[in-house]
């Protein structure tokens, strides 16, 4: 389960912004999953959850925001929301595609006290 391993990541990098802030506390840690970011999101909030109890982190909030997938087709311009990473354009059917948004995995905030 490297859904463990990504939460003391995590945590490590809480850690770092709190020392940067000189937070005393975090209340809140915000993060952003992409859909296709390989992750399973119950996963990842269990081994927060496990990994907080023996943090100074341990009452602080955690919140997941999940990122939609999207693509856009080099060929046409157009976006679309894919199933899979490298899916065809459904409107010219290329797959000259990119994936803009969707595999992201990021700390995006947190809240200090």
């Amino acid at each position: 389960m490297h859904e463990l391993s990504i939460a003391l990541s995590i945590l490590d990098m809480v850690a770092l912004e709190a020392i940067k802030k000189q937070a005393r506390e975090v209340k809140e840690i915000e993060l952003e999953v992409g859909r296709l970011a390989g992750v399973d999101i119950s996963a990842l909030t269990f081994s927060l959850q496990t990994a907080q109890r023996y943090s100074p982190f341990e009452k602080a909030h955690v919140r997941i925001v999940e990122v939609a997938p999207l693509s856009r087709c080099r060929l046409c311009g157009r976006e679309f929301s894919p199933q899979k990473i490298f899916d065809r354009c459904p409107y010219c059917r290329s797959d000259n595609t990119e994936l803009v948004q969707g595999r992201e995995l990021r700390l995006k905030s947190i809240l200090a006290g």
